[in-house]
């Protein structure tokens, strides 16, 4: 059974959101999909749409192999409106050695990495055949980016001039990989120039979806660094504030690099703007284990980031708010609830058998609604302390996204096998849709 107010795909498998852009009165959300079953393949870009960012319609594939340099997928990337046309941005994957026995996958990580565009007219027909173009191709050895390991532009327009971030990866003094971020520019979004580099934190080997924007006049950065942890998933999403010079194209960081959600099943979020001007964003869950319906990966329920009082806030957005206006005593974890609760130190609320506990910071504990899987999964997450516990927890089938004190924090799982039980020695006001 799929989630109501989650978009996940109708089958197969999915991964990051990619291409998010309010375009011509909708919102369009494409994201990584592999259309041949529930596992990592050869990487399509699969669309959806909503008036709304509540109500979501999956419209099918819009990107897929279709060039040498692509032959072998259509990574992620990133959309931008320029003279009324959606410019799509993609990282174009052609193996190098091809698995004999799975054309969907390379031996030894053997791949070049090139960045392509696609320009569509009307951002609801996309031609795979005329409108490409390869727009920066793959590096060669010792050039300022690895041929390999490259990949994710994300486009945005400034003061006259379209700027673009891609991750890639370097090799430091004693050959250890370490990620850094590359900086172009261009006149007419089609035709790039590198400019600078940006390698000032030494975290994993490679930071993918890196994405820089402005908020309440403070410059972000969220990026997804790989292999940072030895235990659970080993690679998640990270914000910070930070500093870009759009004139020469230096970056300094200027905070901590956090998490941007705490439940450590978030990976590859991606903005844009809603069409109000927030800067809104939505997020890949990696769900080990696929549903019944044969289907693999879920998002989460857009949120805005907001920034004020030196933190960075992630809070869902209104629209989805919005929609918790009946109030219920029953719970039915099947059907989209939002439990309210103020928590006093060492007290617990069971969803389902889903226990948040506030004690100095927030625990969150879900080994009663896991399931057995081949992945190493953090069972046990928890937030920086806080000084007060105010939840909003939003339950819809598969998923629970806990917003603390306004989202002050936000911690998000995948879970599996609710019961519809409710266990709280607090007083808790439970909203479902109508």
């Amino acid at each position: 059974m799929h989630p109501k107010l989650h978009l996940s795909p109708n089958k197969n498998w999915c991964n990051d959101p990619v291409g998010f852009i309010y375009y011509q009165g909708q919102y369009h959300l494409f994201y990584q999909y592999f259309p041949y079953g529930c596992t990592w393949g050869t990487m399509h870009w699969y669309h959806a749409v909503s008036k709304d960012l509540v109500h979501w319609q999956n419209l099918g594939i819009a990107l897929y192999p279709s060039k040498y340099y692509d032959a072998n997928g259509c990574f992620s990337g990133s959309s931008i409106e320029v003279d009324g046309k959606m410019y799509i941005y993609y990282t174009s994957v052609k193996y190098l050695q091809p698995n004999p026995e799975n054309i969907h996958k390379t031996l030894n990580d053997a791949f070049e990495a090139s960045q392509s565009m696609l320009i569509s007219e009307d951002g609801i027909h996309f031609d795979n055949i005329n409108q490409k173009r390869l727009i920066i191709p793959a590096f060669k050895e010792n050039e300022i980016g690895h041929p390999t390991h490259t990949r994710d532009p994300k486009v945005w327009f400034y003061n006259g001039k379209y700027y673009m971030v891609i991750v890639s990866k370097y090799f430091d003094e004693h050959n250890h990989g370490q990620g850094q971020l590359l900086f172009y520019t261009s006149d007419d979004a089609i035709n790039w120039s590198y400019q600078n580099n940006y390698r000032g934190v030494q975290l994993g080997d490679m930071w993918e979806c890196p994405d820089i924007f402005t908020v309440n006049q403070q410059q972000l950065l969220i990026m997804s660094p790989e292999r940072t942890e030895t235990h659970g998933y080993p690679s998640h999403a990270r914000i910070t504030t930070c500093y870009f010079n759009h004139e020469n194209c230096t970056m300094s960081q200027l905070g901590e690099l956090r998490f941007l959600d705490y439940g450590r099943d978030l990976y590859a979020p991606q903005t844009t703007l809603d069409q109000d001007g927030n800067r809104i964003f939505v997020g890949w869950m990696r769900m080990p284990v696929k549903d019944q319906g044969d289907w693999r990966g879920l998002f989460t329920m857009p949120r805005i980031i907001e920034y004020h009082d030196n933190h960075i806030y992630t809070d869902v957005h209104p629209n989805i708010k919005n929609q918790f206006i009946v109030d219920t005593q029953q719970f039915d974890y099947q059907k989209p609830t939002m439990i309210h609760v103020c928590l006093k130190h060492g007290d617990s609320i069971n969803i389902g058998g889903y226990v948040l506990t506030y004690q100095d910071c927030l625990l969150a504990n879900r080994e009663n609604v896991f399931i057995d899987c081949d992945e190493d999964v953090d069972l046990i997450c928890q937030t920086p302390p806080i000084d007060y516990c105010e939840l909003d927890i939003y339950i819809d089938q598969y998923i629970i996204e806990t917003y603390v004190n306004h989202g002050y924090y936000v911690l998000s799982h995948i879970v599996y096998h609710l019961d519809n039980t409710i266990q709280c020695n607090c007083k808790y006001e439970i909203k479902t849709v109508k």
